[in-house]
């Protein structure tokens, strides 16, 4: 028992009671276990309950007789009554002891739920204070480290870049107010008095610390130095013509914060209040240079996944719970030419037909994705001799990651499965490619060819890992400094149409997947990012 129904003990006895005994009759003893009390305790609550008027209590007479309840009125309205006095103090950790209490009744759990959404409809009119359900953790809040969709979500919402790019990529002012290019200089005049969270003003120096800690990264290298011409003012060196400079800035990594005794403070509209590995609580910034956010408090409480059939911001009367998805990227398969396994040509083709093959049905006939196999060899032949094939899988991929070990496993090849959890893979990112193949799932928000780019080009990308030292790679990436706006779709086109035709990339299907703090939250607005704006969500009063 946790500490919300501990201290609520009489309520704690009644729902179990309730839950655990809806039949009349019952053995005394065996209750009083289950309740984890003495039998003396428990005729102490059943003579309570029937005060209350909630229950007839009949004592079996003598031993092996059995007891009888008579329910009275509407228990469950009375269970939900008596949660009513601790709304006030019930955290997202007290729903979720309620919400996975054993044998709770699907109508007991709806009440419950309705319970939930009109607590947080309150909260929001008359505290300004939103409670959004996540279900990833946060792994880290220093920008230059992000290579996962759910701390950028989170990070767009307490960092701000020189400059943002808006949805035609139309490069805008942020931290940085004006900027101009003269040769192989870019010049960037930041705004005055912005202020960091912990209340220092931002200055060139800050910037450049943070900037400096991406030179290394490939996208990066045609800029030679960054320079601190004054306080407010700073260059960007090139060492070679780079077209994408200003769009790199828009880039999550790029944002720009500090560190404190080892806080890390950002300038967005909102600034962390606490932070638990189970609850994020965010604040509106008073001094943000932009927008003031709409709602004061907005409390992240990171949950199990089996939890969101009831963990909702709608305040809709449909209890069926809904997602908002977005198509996000391509889940492929990645064979690794680096790896003896799939060092040939030939050796790669054998797989991609054998891929396409087996599980083309299986993705077809998912309605919800969008199918992007092409035809395949239906002639196959077997291996020789048995070949193994290490082969990384993302956690919430495993079903694929079966099907491809039931498919080659047909055909010669020993199949050694890996499957990775989220906090896994992200480490892996770092590290190179060890695996002859792996299940990659490219998660954007933002479906552009900047975005795909600079996706393939980044370190931790195993299409990169793969190939950055590939001709027709370096090829591409030569020309992207080089190309214009317009240009950059048909690199992508181009280098995705290489990838497929060499067996490196075999795409699967379109991923879609729920936008990072969407859960049923009401009128969305996005940034730049593709992330929720957390500091433009309001509620219409008289709507609600």
């Amino acid at each position: 028992m946790s500490t919300f129904l501990s201290k609520n003990k009489t309520l704690f006895y009644l729902l179990t009671l309730y839950c655990q005994q809806k039949g009349n009759n019952f053995h005394h003893q065996q209750l009083a276990t289950i309740l984890k009390i003495s039998p003396k305790q428990l005729n102490r609550y059943l003579k309570l309950f029937q005060q209350h008027n909630w229950l007839i209590y009949n004592a079996g007479n003598g031993r092996g007789h059995l007891s009888k309840i008579q329910w009275q009125g509407d228990i469950e309205q009375i269970i939900v009554d008596k949660l009513k006095y601790h709304l006030s103090t019930m955290t997202m950790l007290d729903w979720e002891e309620l919400f996975a209490f054993p044998n709770l009744t699907d109508s007991l759990a709806v009440k419950f739920k309705h319970l939930y959404q009109q607590n947080i409809k309150n909260n929001i009119l008359y505290n300004e204070h939103l409670i959004v359900p996540i279900y990833h953790p946060i792994h880290t809040l220093q920008p230059n480290q992000v290579n996962d969709i759910y701390s950028a979500a989170l990070l767009s919402n307490l960092t701000n870049r020189l400059v943002e790019a808006d949805a035609n990529g139309i490069i805008i002012p942020s931290l940085a107010h004006h900027w101009k290019i003269n040769g192989v200089t870019l010049r960037l005049y930041l705004r005055k008095n912005v202020a960091f969270h912990n209340g220092d003003l931002l200055t060139a120096r800050d910037v450049a610390w943070c900037l400096r800690q991406l030179l290394h990264l490939p996208l990066w290298q045609p800029i030679r130095e960054i320079t601190i011409v004054d306080m407010w003012t700073i260059d960007f060196i090139f060492s070679e013509t780079c077209t994408y400079a200003l769009h790199l800035l828009t880039d999550i990594q790029a944002s720009i914060y500090k560190i404190v005794d080892n806080v890390v403070f950002g300038t967005g509209s909102f600034a962390i209040s606490k932070h638990t590995p189970h609850q994020i609580v965010l604040e509106a910034y008073d001094n943000y240079f932009g927008m003031k956010a709409l709602l004061h408090t907005v409390e992240l409480n990171i949950l199990p996944k089996g939890s969101n059939s009831f963990y909702q911001t709608n305040f809709s009367n449909d209890i069926n719970h809904k997602k908002i998805n977005i198509q996000n990227g391509v889940c492929a398969v990645i064979l690794n030419k680096n790896k003896e396994a799939c060092s040939i040509k030939a050796q790669r083709q054998h797989i991609k037909n054998i891929i396409h093959k087996h599980l083309y049905k299986v993705i077809e006939n998912d309605s919800a994705l969008q199918n992007h196999l092409s035809s395949f060899s239906k002639n196959i032949s077997p291996l020789c001799k048995k070949e193994v094939l290490n082969i990384g899988v993302p956690k919430d991929k495993i079903n694929l990651g079966q099907h491809l070990f039931s498919s080659l496993s047909k055909y010669g090849y020993h199949p050694q499965i890996e499957s990775l959890k989220l906090s896994q893979y992200i480490k892996d990112s770092l590290q190179p490619l060890k695996y002859d193949a792996f299940v990659y799932t490219n998660v954007t928000t933002v479906n552009s060819a900047f975005q795909k780019l600079h996706t393939a080009f980044s370190p931790v990308s195993p299409i990169y890992k793969v190939c950055k030292e590939d001709a027709y790679f370096i090829n591409i990436f030569e020309k992207f400094k080089l190309a214009t706006i317009e240009e950059w779709p048909f690199l992508f086109d181009s280098l995705e149409h290489y990838l497929i035709e060499e067996a490196i990339l075999i795409p699967l299907f379109t991923h879609l997947d729920a936008i990072p703090f969407a859960q049923d939250i009401l009128k969305l607005d996005f940034n730049h990012l593709g992330h929720i704006d957390l500091s433009t969500i309001w509620y219409d009063k008289e709507e609600l």
